[in-house]
């Protein structure tokens, strides 16, 4: 399918904020819009996010990523001592990393550095990953370097002030997050408050979570595509796991008739990508996978979609057109109710919903 298809005119009403609104009050977090969208009946409409519970029957299962967000620029010094700062721009099988130097240093193939204070963590090249100065290499203590950026390091980001993270980080976070390893903030399940997630279950809703450590495809520069085809594009591997309790909450749903709702494209990539076609089943698993959810793809666990709202022509509008269908989605692009809404992770959000399961 062409890349134009998922095109659309952002207009000045429609804002990206660039700080959470919650920081100084975390019931806030529920306050935003939410657009949703019914493809079985064909129908737009936007409500207050809070009114998410309206759409969850009993049975249905709400599936969050409890990744969190780590720092991922830090000061190296090489054996000679040269100061570098590098930036961690993504994870690979194996104990490997996509890096470049902040200034866009030329690095070597060979060349070793030494976290300035913590020595014991070093990082070796290996070769060129891209022609944007990346560069994979391989971590000599990787669980080390995830703890030592939970706690220490920086951030650098493309279109969000992080400036108030290191005073406020949980309000980056999700108030389920634990598992550190995120270098973008798995934004969708953002909005939940503890209350919010016991007003589901009070209504029956099973609340479940999966972990995918999101690397570079939340990136602005990653997501939009550049090809003609949206089929063309290839993503980076990332890291998930899906636990045996989550697995089995999702089959008996299924068999039950309850629908599946992923709280972000995270949850749906990692879902789809442990489902085994040899049981017909979701299969506790975990492991890297690259899935790109675009035309042609049958989605086979997932039958709802929570989501932000997404600048045009990127890998994430392809992803929710799966849900909603491309016209469906592009109508609501282009709609009245979107021209006031606030995009990206901390902005506004979609809900895309289909009145039956999958089975």
């Amino acid at each position: 399918m062409l890349t134009e298809k998922y095109d659309f005119r952002i207009t000045d009403q429609m804002t990206i904020p660039l700080r959470p609104h919650w920081i100084a009050n975390d019931s806030y977090r529920e306050k935003c819009k939410m657009l949703v969208l019914n493809r079985s009946k064909g129908e737009i409409h936007k409500v207050d996010f809070s009114k998410v519970t309206d759409y969850i029957k009993e049975g249905d299962v709400i599936c969050f990523n409890d990744s969190t967000i780590i720092n991922h620029m830090f000061i190296c010094k090489t054996r000679q001592n040269r100061l570098i700062k590098i930036v961690l721009e993504g994870f690979l099988p194996n104990n490997r990393v996509i890096i470049s130097g902040l200034l866009k240093e030329r690095l070597n193939a060979n060349d070793v550095f030494y976290l300035v204070d913590n020595p014991e963590i070093s990082i070796k090249i290996e070769q060129r990953f891209s022609e944007e100065s990346q560069y994979r290499a391989v971590v000599e203590n990787h669980e080390a370097l995830i703890c030592y950026l939970a706690s220490h390091g920086e951030r650098l980001d493309e279109y969000v002030d992080s400036s108030l993270f290191y005073k406020y980080p949980d309000a980056y976070r999700s108030v389920f997050s634990k598992k550190y390893g995120s270098l973008e903030i798995p934004s969708a399940g953002i909005h939940f408050t503890w209350d919010l997630i016991q007003k589901i279950k009070d209504k029956g809703g099973l609340i479940s979570f999966i972990t995918l450590h999101v690397a570079s495809t939340e990136m602005l520069s990653n997501r939009k595509i550049q090809t003609k085809c949206v089929e063309e594009v290839t993503i980076n591997e990332e890291y998930y796991e899906v636990p045996q309790a989550t697995a089995d909450i999702i089959n008996t749903a299924k068999q039950n008739g309850g629908r599946i709702f992923a709280v972000g494209t995270t949850v749906t990539r990692c879902l789809e990508s442990a489902y085994s076609r040899e049981h017909n089943c979701l299969k506790a698993s975990s492991g890297w996978t690259a899935l790109y959810i675009h035309p042609g793809y049958q989605l086979k666990v997932v039958d709802c979609l929570l989501t932000n709202l997404h600048q045009p022509k990127t890998t994430h509008m392809v992803l929710t057109g799966q849900f909603a269908g491309v016209d469906l989605l592009m109508k609501a692009y282009a709609s009245e109710d979107i021209q006031s809404c606030q995009f990206d992770m901390f902005g506004d959000c979609m809900l895309i919903i289909q009145d039956e399961g999958q089975g």
